[in-house]
């Protein structure tokens, strides 16, 4: 499976556990009180207190950077920042623990990096997490060689902590895999509803479509199976305009707005050949450019008087979109052509 899309409206593994939402601050908050806590309560256990209380203001600005309102994968350059305030505070409390014996709740640096690791991790990027795991745990044995402890102290101290990045790690895998299923049907979702939407709408047109025909076609058709009087001459031309209307529907059904048709049927009445094409399929791609389209064909339509006029609809991704012909009884030629926006390209007057 593809991975999530990253445009708006996306789901990513922060949204889904909202780590950026004012719950998640309050905890984050919470989390920095807790080191206050520990830093001010272990000050005479370690060597220097200055070193200790600037750890935890790095730990405490990692903590906050965390929380801020960014898209996911966490920004490169914050990550960054995450990754220098665990190692340098891993350097910061670790050469001011005792020398010797357990260092206790002294060494709370630890954890707190390593819950800062976790949430990076869940801002997907679990690989940094593990960059700054190696910080830390470098920054431990470096600590533990210097004052001549054995390496199985710095062990026994980052063996939870390896657990825990390693379950983070999973968790993040677990949720992006989630975010792109959740994508994934909105995706379906949503396509279901355009394909339904299209689906309503074609419904309408030939609704609509059946109910103009069923106007002027049949009360025509009626008319010839009743057998009566010959056709007048009035009659007759209202069958030719209503075959030529039917013949736009076919033919030219994406011109076929309400102006064009009403302009087309006037222009037919003064006697001129008007010709409506539809080689796209659809109409233009908005609104106004459909507006723009009926305003140049209704204007050519309403200033013939003789000749012929021409509209065509051409194929998607052309240049031209739409191309208009007028001639008039002495063979003068006019022809606009219109982009895809419904707007003049070069219009080229001629004989």
């Amino acid at each position: 499976m593809s991975e999530p899309v990253t445009g708006e409206g996306a789901v990513d593994a922060s949204q889904l556990l909202r780590l950026t939402s004012d719950p998640a601050r309050v905890v984050m908050g919470l989390f920095v009180f807790s080191n206050f806590i520990y830093a001010f309560a272990t000050l005479d256990e370690v060597k220097h207190a200055a070193p200790v209380l600037i750890a935890m203001v790095l730990v405490n600005a990692a903590a906050v950077l965390l929380v801020m309102d960014a898209p996911d994968p966490f920004p490169a350059l914050w990550t960054w920042g995450i990754i220098l305030a665990v190692a340098v505070s891993t350097l910061l409390v670790a050469f001011q623990l005792p020398d010797a014996g357990p260092p206790g709740r002294a060494s709370w640096h630890l954890g707190s990096n390593t819950w800062l690791l976790f949430f990076l991790a869940l801002r997907r990027r679990p690989g940094m997490a593990w960059v700054g795991y190696s910080c830390m745990a470098g920054g431990t044995f470096l600590w533990t060689f210097t004052v001549g402890r054995p390496a199985g102290d710095a062990i026994s101290l980052l063996d939870t902590h390896t657990a825990i990045l390693f379950v983070a790690t999973l968790f993040e895998v677990n949720l992006r895999r989630t975010a792109r299923q959740i994508n994934a049907f909105d995706d379906r979702s949503l396509g279901s509803a355009v394909e339904a939407a299209e689906a309503a709408t074609a419904s309408q047109i030939r609704q609509q479509r059946v109910a103009e025909l069923s106007a002027s076609a049949v009360p025509l058709l009626q008319r010839i199976v009743d057998l009566g009087p010959p056709a007048t001459a009035d009659e007759r031309r209202l069958y030719a305009t209503s075959e030529a209307l039917l013949r736009d529907g076919v033919r030219g059904k994406s011109l076929i707005t309400p102006r064009i048709a009403e302009a087309a049927t006037e222009a037919r009445a003064r006697g001129v050949e008007v010709t409506l094409l539809d080689d796209r399929g659809v109409g233009l791609p908005s609104g106004d450019a459909m507006r723009r389209m009926s305003d140049a064909i209704v204007g050519r339509l309403d200033r013939a008087t003789s000749g012929s006029v021409t509209a065509r609809l051409a194929p998607a991704r052309r240049a031209v979109a739409v191309s208009i012909v007028t001639t008039d009884g002495a063979g003068l030629i006019e022809r606009l052509e219109l982009d895809a926006d419904g707007r003049a390209i070069r219009p080229q007057p001629g004989a």
